[in-house]
């Protein structure tokens, strides 16, 4: 008992410190906001030091909306976002293209760490599709107000878009609380529905097979919507800070544009990080599950490794990425070979690419060159595209598309895989397989399990607080 009443004591003690400092930090930051002189036609970011506390549990607790969440694969860099001091939503046939002139256009020039966070749809199609409608075709903002943290240091920051921005933020600063929660509220999930079942994966697999043996398609990549639904409205970012405890070596993301709907997800796969001319890349295909022991999970990592199937699929993928990459690169590095890479609930094959950009290249061609690769659409690419739009049974959305930020000398994206959708009470989770010739209908359906384990285990266990 003396020890429990010691440690929760210093943890009030904590607590108490971080709030104080918190609060200095949005006076300090709400004073400079109003002397700050705002440019013409240009966004300006200003910042000042916080203090450094977990974002995902502060940001669970925030009334506040729209709510934005990024971090990348090591949890060295992480945002978290409220309000919208400027959105980008390009329509017409280039929204990608437009989106990246509109940001380039507007991107404070006074610190490298302003960024627009978003991405776009997996098919540019006329599918109206209310589910996504919030997203649109393509949608990247820069938050008003942000914590931002690199390694230890945090920043509480501001992001102006003039007199009427100031406004805004001077109004969410003055409200601005700390209040966290290590478990925000998750209500209890039940009726799982898959689309499509198993007797339509199975036919679309054949179907895959059959088409491969007439046509010029090697691979396509056939997606699955696993829905269940809550009693109460979900928190998206109750869903995320349980994420943040249980999935590593993964990218992590929330994006929030209104009360009722959210993208999320912890993404294993980079399209892409570049910084200035340097860009980094990576092949990820080939899948396999974790096992009971260290034994079994050696023995599954090797079977991996060895796999004719599952090497031909990530050969695919890196050929495909190394092609891309030659056309927009002085240089261009693939290892030989792939590794194995090791998550939560399964494993994969990676190989790391890397090279030099042609000064020229900008973010926008990178997006639109790199998307989608074979790991998400299949090989030939367009042929690929259009197998899925015609044959899968729902809309993609964002899911296996480009999610992350752009800013002035780098930018950094994921594949927005392992995620899910958020609307009001009912949660959308997305699974994808690539099929190639060998592949086995039951098999890739266990795979598919087994990329969906990660949120099984929180919204089928003892993370949820609700009662059924």
């Amino acid at each position: 008992m003396k020890n429990y009443s010691q440690n929760t004591s210093h943890q009030a003690d904590q607590d108490a410190k971080i709030q104080k400092a918190f609060e200095e930090a949005c006076l300090l930051l709400l004073h400079r906001v109003g002397q700050a002189n705002l440019p013409e036609n240009q966004l300006l970011r200003v910042e000042v030091k916080a203090p450094n506390l977990c974002l995902t549990d502060w940001l669970a607790t925030q009334p506040h909306l729209p709510r934005y969440y990024w971090s990348d694969r090591q949890r060295y860099t992480e945002m978290a976002g409220i309000g919208e001091a400027h959105v980008v939503t390009p329509e017409g046939s280039s929204p990608v293209t437009n989106a990246c002139h509109q940001i380039r256009m507007h991107l404070p020039t006074n610190n490298p760490r302003a960024r627009y966070y978003g991405g776009f749809r997996f098919h540019f199609n006329n599918r109206d599709d209310a589910e996504w409608h919030d997203f649109k075709k393509c949608r990247f903002v820069a938050p008003l107000v942000d914590i931002y943290r690199k390694g230890e240091t945090c920043l509480l920051s501001c992001t102006l878009n003039g007199e009427r921005g100031r406004l805004a933020a001077q109004h969410l600063l003055s409200t601005l609380k700390y209040t966290y929660s290590k478990h925000a509220y998750l209500p209890r999930f039940y009726d799982r529905a898959d689309t499509p079942d198993y007797p339509e994966w199975c036919g679309l697999v054949r179907a895959a097979l059959d088409d491969f043996k007439h046509t010029d398609l090697q691979k396509v990549v056939l997606a699955r919507q696993t829905v269940f639904h809550a009693r109460e409205t979900i928190n998206p970012f109750a869903l995320l800070q349980r994420l943040y405890r249980k999935a590593h070596n993964v990218y992590l993301f929330c994006f929030q544009p209104e009360p009722s709907r959210a993208f999320l997800g912890a993404s294993p796969e980079c399209l892409y990080q570049r910084l200035e001319t340097r860009i980094y890349s990576e092949a990820l295909a080939g899948t396999c599950p974790r096992g009971n022991t260290p034994e079994a999970d050696k023995d599954l990592e090797l079977a991996l490794l060895n796999s004719k199937k599952d090497n031909r699929e990530h050969h695919i993928v890196r050929e495909s990425i190394m092609d891309t990459l030659s056309g927009l690169c002085t240089e261009a590095h693939a290892d030989a070979t792939p590794h194995i890479v090791k998550l939560s609930h399964c494993q994969h094959l990676r190989t790391p690419i890397t090279g030099i950009l042609v000064p020229d290249v900008t973010d926008d061609s990178l997006l639109s060159t790199l998307h989608p690769t074979p790991a998400v659409g299949g090989t030939p690419a367009a042929a690929a595209m259009r197998w899925i739009l015609k044959k899968e049974p729902f809309e993609r959305g964002i899911y296996a598309s480009p999610v992350g930020w752009i800013g002035a000398d780098a930018a950094d994206f994921c594949v927005g895989i392992r995620s899910g959708l958020t609307v009001d009470k009912t949660l959308n989770l997305y699974t994808g397989a690539g099929i190639v010739s060998g592949s086995d209908p039951h098999e890739e359906w266990l795979e598919l399990d087994a990329k969906l384990a990660q949120f099984l285990d929180i919204i089928t266990g003892d993370d949820t607080d609700g009662s059924t």
